[in-house]
């Protein structure tokens, strides 16, 4: 009340004022002074480069020449360090392995570093560590392989090292006894690691124990119990001949360098008289309609989902069209898999698919660990997300991505020496050329989406799939209900069946 008051007289002294005054000059502008202008300072960088217009990439091809006792040799020079990283490496790996003795190419390739010549594990460490070399053996599917890198001046020492562990390894009965029992103690721990249990079993199941590519390659328990000492020393004599060896060399070093250094650690290298075990190349199984597994875990917070479906050899005309789909499928996480199950819906912390590379006839697989709650609606969009790719293909957008990805990814992998190798031996026990990356690459860069879509009509069949559940028995099975499938059988954490009757829901 105060306020309005002393607010009406105010307002009436000012209307007195004003009639008597008559009218008021108009107020000055008021003057500013604006402060001048400060000069840019000038870039210690100097000027912001404009960003060049991207360039296909073309991937160098190696040089292939004959190697000791008719062994073969890529060589890819690069001199920009003096570094050089090599692969030897064999095409026999877990799919060559005899019937009952799954296991037995991993743990031959495990053996390599223990001992060789004169040196017993420690002092053949302790040799490579003293020309500051690092090896690794390892199989997969298709090849057995060890892989070396070491400064470009102690390659011949590293080359006498490698000879030594792959024409003259100790294999004496305490070093087996130590690496075998480290590997019984893993494998129990993989059945305890639901992740890879998922991949065991969706492999198993998909292609069957009977196929070469059914079994872990690192085996079972039960498997690697049935192998001795002397099953590795025969397997390795077996595999290591040099008229199937592929030396994968990268790094500063020349062609009349690294051939004469490869045949001073090689001497007196032979084959020998019997004929070489064949080259393993699985074909695929067929089915008519799809197909369920549960593996039991009832303790798990989240299932892990598997799709699986057969897929093509690496060297099919066809595989770099599906890889190409597969980058916006799975292969990215800006794919659609991890925009629908993560980002949209939140059933997971990301989903991932692949379609295999491989000697024999690949597979497929997408693969998540969803929350248990969420199963049934995560196993639909799934699925209607394959569908939809096989149907539709990819868009404009998502193609030019793609193509932007397979080149950046190829661009990464050559930048490094271990990329090359890698990629390089991969191509060779994959039964591929020399310049398979430059001609994966060009296909994929000239690839129309109605090509790729094609490819993926033709090769990604749901009517044949094999879809793995690992999680509670009673929201895996209302999973496969809800979604019109059939019911799954239960398999062991080794991918064997249970039983003989498909699992049903309790009443």
């Amino acid at each position: 009340m105060m306020r309005a008051k002393r607010f009406a007289v105010f307002l009436g002294l000012a209307t007195a004022i004003a009639a008597c005054g008559g009218a008021q000059p108009a107020p000055k502008e008021p003057v500013t002074n604006s402060p001048p202008q400060a000069e840019t300072p000038e870039d210690p960088l100097g000027p912001r480069p404009i960003p060049q217009a991207s360039v296909d990439f073309h991937p160098q091809v190696p040089e292939v020449f004959d190697g000791p006792a008719g062994s073969k040799v890529w060589l890819f020079s690069r001199t920009t360090l003096p570094i050089v990283s090599l692969a030897v490496a064999v095409p026999y790996g877990s799919a060559s392995d005899p019937e009952g003795r799954s296991g037995l190419a991993y743990v031959t390739a495990d053996m390599l570093d223990e001992g060789a010549g004169k040196r017993d594990p420690i002092a053949f460490a302790t040799a490579l560590d003293l020309i500051g070399a690092r090896l690794q053996s390892h199989a997969t599917r298709d090849s057995s392989l060890v892989m070396v890198d070491v400064l470009a001046g102690k390659l011949p020492d590293a080359l006498s090292l490698l000879a030594d562990a792959i024409l003259r390894p100790r294999h004496t009965k305490k070093d087996f006894e130590r690496v075998h029992s480290l590997w019984v103690n893993a494998l129990r721990a993989r059945a305890q690691d639901p992740g890879q249990v998922a991949q065991v079993v969706t492999t198993a199941s998909f292609y069957g124990w009977d196929n070469p590519y059914g079994p872990p390659t690192d085996g079972t328990v039960a498997s690697a119990q049935k192998i001795g000492l002397e099953d590795v020393k025969r397997w390795h004599q077996r595999i290591w001949r040099p008229d199937r060896v592929t030396f994968v060399i990268t790094g500063d070093v020349k062609k009349d360098d690294v051939l004469a250094m490869l045949n001073t650690a090689f001497a007196g290298w032979k084959a020998p008289k019997t004929d070489p075990l064949p080259i393993a190349t699985p074909q695929a199984p067929r089915a008519e309609h799809p197909r369920t597994v549960l593996v039991v875990r009832d303790d798990a917070p989240q299932v892990i989902m598997s799709v699986a479906s057969a897929s093509v050899k690496a060297s099919d005309p066809d595989y770099p069209l599906l890889s190409l789909a597969n980058v916006p499928l799975g292969g990215s996480f800006t794919s659609r898999l991890n925009q629908v199950l993560r980002e949209d819906y939140g059933f997971t912390y990301g989903a991932r698919s692949r379609f295999n590379f491989q000697r024999g006839e690949g597979m497929f697989v997408a693969r998540a660990a969803i929350r248990t709650d969420a199963i049934s609606d995560a196993l639909r969009l799934t699925l209607e997300q394959l569908r939809k790719l096989a149907e539709e293909g990819l868009t404009e957008d998502e193609l030019n991505k793609a193509k932007a990805q397979v080149q950046s990814e190829m661009v990464t992998g050559y930048g490094t020496l271990n990329g090359v190798v890698g990629s390089l031996v991969s191509n060779a026990m994959a039964g591929l050329g020399p310049d398979a990356d430059a001609r994966i690459l060009a296909r994929q860069r000239e690839a129309t989406g109605e090509e790729v879509r094609k490819a993926v009509s033709q090769h990604l069949n749901l009517g044949e799939a094999t879809i793995v559940l690992v999680g509670p028995r009673e929201a895996v099975l209302e999973a496969f209900e809800k979604n019109g499938l059939p019911a799954p059988e239960i398999r062991d954490t080794d991918g064997r069946p249970v039983g003989s009757q498909a699992a049903s829901r309790r009443p």
